[in-house]
């Protein structure tokens, strides 16, 4: 019962989509592929591609009457033909609607989940994985911070961290010149070992994640350079 809904928001989008992309012909085609293989996809454009991937796999019917609608809105819209006769729509049958969405799908380059193939894929996927390892670790969360936490770095932060605060506010509020060059120096003091002891911490962090992360490059061959 919960997957109802989906056609009939995905119906939506394949007349969205074939209103603003597919009635334009072959141009129409080749922005929608751009569009489709953005790096941000728009949300109409998700279910559009999920719509026809449940079609090619015959989990909701070929929805003929939506795509023959389209052909005749376009007709109208274009008006008569150079010989002052209307035009006549394009009409599909079930079959050469299903064909149709067929060699879109071979033509946008989609893979079997719906999700265009290609580098602004690969590079939404990095992203994407990158982000949620270094937000979340798999396992058990306690272990994974014991095994990178280093406890000395994590007070020389938090010393820091208070000594520059404290110095800081004293720094602001005595008007006595030997303590405020004082409190100057400790609140430097304590900015530094705060900068220290938080940098090594988060390239612990980074390392525990990628363990190759920060190792210098092996030198490309000439030959494969571009």
């Amino acid at each position: 019962m919960t997957d109802q809904p989906l056609p009939a928001v995905s119906t939506h989008a394949l007349a969205v989509v074939m209103r603003d992309y597919l009635s334009y012909g072959e141009s129409g085609m080749a922005d929608l592929k751009e569009a489709v293989h953005a790096v941000r996809r728009k949300p109409v454009l998700n279910a559009f591609c999920q719509h026809v991937r449940r079609i090619l796999e015959g989990e909701v019917p070929v929805p003929t009457d939506v795509i023959n609608k389209e052909f005749e809105r376009r007709a109208k819209e274009d008006g008569p033909g150079e010989d002052g006769k209307p035009q006549e729509p394009v009409h599909y049958d079930d079959q050469q609607a299903y064909e149709a969405l067929a060699d879109l799908w071979e033509y946008l380059d989609l893979n079997p989940d719906g999700e265009p193939e290609g580098a602004a894929t690969e590079l939404k996927s990095a992203m994407r994985s990158g982000r949620s390892q270094m937000l979340w670790i798999e396992g058990d969360p306690l272990q994974a911070l014991k095994t990178w936490m280093s406890w000395r770095q994590l007070a020389l932060f938090v010393v820091g961290t208070v000594l520059c605060t404290v110095s800081w506010a004293i720094y602001r509020n005595v008007d006595a010149s030997v303590v405020r060059s004082i409190t100057l120096l400790l609140t430097i003091a304590g900015f530094v070992m705060a900068s220290i002891g938080g940098g090594a911490l988060w390239l612990r962090r980074v390392r525990y994640v990628n363990p190759d992360a920060f190792l210098p490059k092996e030198p490309q061959p000439k030959d494969d350079r571009r």
